[in-house]
């Protein structure tokens, strides 16, 4: 019985991948308004789950709606290449914010009040303002940067759940193993080293380098959202994806990797 359940569990998963990767490959192929949608889709669902995470799944709608659309002008500006009106509106945010936290002082308990104004700014910080590379990134870039972070992902869930019998950090993520996370970065670095070669200007060894760093920014991002849902007691951030968990739980490692890779881009010029 738990061989069936394990192989209908993986066969959910790997049917979600691939329509997610077709997905991505049309909206890459268009390019334009769909891309920008797609982005504001992802970026919305995000948002959502982060902050049902913390204020439950109705709980502060009004909130919400404020990030969502200061998250989508910040999306939408960038991609317009007004990128310094998209910081307007993430400083529009933490005055947004501070105001909440005083007119909230006399109405609930200081800790709160500030608690939730800051829940608030982060969500702005880490959904939208993180993904914003994905509006000016080329499609080589962005397919490698995507492509590092699934393989990155896959791996560590399939080494880690055949082969994985050290706990890597069970206190944040109990299921996840040191052997999972070596298996990412192995198949990370590969990914990287083969994608450089046909695509990139420099030698195997730099895109070898660079995919360490990816994976490293991959597993702090995938971390990070454990130590999230762990701080408040759920496994997953949503279940929209079958097999998978939420959105977040999907984009977690890619929120982390992407500007990375569009820095060090922006300095060696890897493509």
């Amino acid at each position: 019985m738990l061989d069936k359940v394990n192989h209908h569990v993986d066969l959910r998963r790997i049917a979600t991948g691939l329509s997610l990767i077709a997905c991505i490959a049309l909206v890459l192929w268009v390019g334009g308004w769909l891309l920008l949608g797609f982005v504001w889709l992802i970026a919305g669902l995000c948002l959502w789950e982060f902050y049902s995470l913390f204020w439950g799944p109705t709980g502060r709608i009004s909130s919400r709606i404020c990030a969502m659309l200061l998250g989508g002008a910040m999306i939408w500006l960038t991609w317009m290449h007004r990128p310094q009106d998209a910081l307007v509106c993430l400083g529009a945010g933490f005055v947004l914010a501070a105001m909440s936290f005083l007119f909230r002082w006399n109405v609930v308990e200081e800790e709160q009040a500030f608690t939730s104004s800051g829940i608030f700014l982060v969500g702005l910080a880490y959904i939208p303002l993180l993904l914003l590379p994905a509006t000016y990134l080329s499609n080589v870039k962005l397919v490698f940067v995507l492509g590092a972070v699934a393989v990155s992902d896959t791996a560590a869930y399939y080494v880690g759940t055949r082969f994985g019998h050290h706990k890597l950090w069970p206190r944040v993520s109990p299921k996840k193993s040191s052997e999972g996370a070596v298996g990412s970065l192995v198949a990370c670095v590969l990914f990287c080293a083969v994608y450089g070669a046909v695509f990139g200007r420099h030698g195997i060894i730099s895109f070898a380098l660079l995919g360490i760093a990816v994976n490293a920014f991959a597993q702090l991002g995938d971390l990070f959202e454990s130590a999230l849902k762990r701080s408040v007691n759920v496994k997953d951030s949503g279940n929209i994806l079958p097999g998978h968990g939420g959105m977040l739980d999907r984009a977690d490692s890619l929120l982390f990797a992407m500007p990375m890779v569009a820095v060090v881009d922006q300095w060696f010029f890897f493509f």
